[in-house]
């Protein structure tokens, strides 16, 4: 049975406070974040990802994973624009993701959530983190993602500090730190 629900993902990158010089283009001077939207089902993606307010946001690593794993969920890319850095010559790709359900938004929304905590891993350690969320229980999948989208809806200064505490309460559980 359909909700009427679908959510969209995207990437949009913000300018740092100051330059990480270990980087070389796009992440020198910004970083990624991702937002989930959410539309009705006759909606189309590309306008609600422009008109509507993100249901949530946060800092953001490894895109192309992210995309892949959107993919493997049975999300499909509807578009990828290419986006020029204001002020400088540097482009970065945006894609326009749509997820199927509910479900494939909360799994996704945990894997990011989780990624995001990583400074360097593997892709043993990607690959461990994708397989544990595929076959992680439903309901503890909804009872984080509740806790994660609650903590982003409060509206403190710290909000992405304590929405990346589920990812790193996830990676403390499950030992693949």
């Amino acid at each position: 049975m359909s909700t009427g629900f679908r959510y969209v993902f995207t990437f949009t990158a913000k300018r740092k406070s100051k330059p990480s010089y270990e980087y070389q283009g796009v992440l020198r001077t910004h970083k990624f974040y991702i937002k989930y939207y959410s539309l009705l089902d006759g909606q189309d993606p590309l306008k609600a990802v422009v008109d509507n307010k993100e249901k949530i946001a946060f800092p953001a690593r490894f895109t192309e994973f992210l995309v892949d794993f959107a993919e493997e969920l049975g999300g499909e890319v509807v578009e990828t624009r290419r986006v020029k850095i204001p002020g400088r010559d540097v482009y970065y790709d945006k894609p326009v993701v749509v997820l199927p359900n509910e479900v494939a938004f909360k799994r996704h929304l945990l894997l990011a959530l989780t990624a995001a905590t990583y400074n360097k891993p593997g892709e043993a350690r990607l690959n461990t983190l994708r397989s544990l969320v595929l076959n992680m229980n439903a309901n503890f999948l909804n009872i984080l993602c509740d806790i994660a989208i609650d903590r982003y809806r409060s509206q403190s200064p710290a909000r992405y500090w304590h929405m990346l505490r589920v990812g790193r309460a996830v990676k403390a559980l499950y030992m693949l730190d």
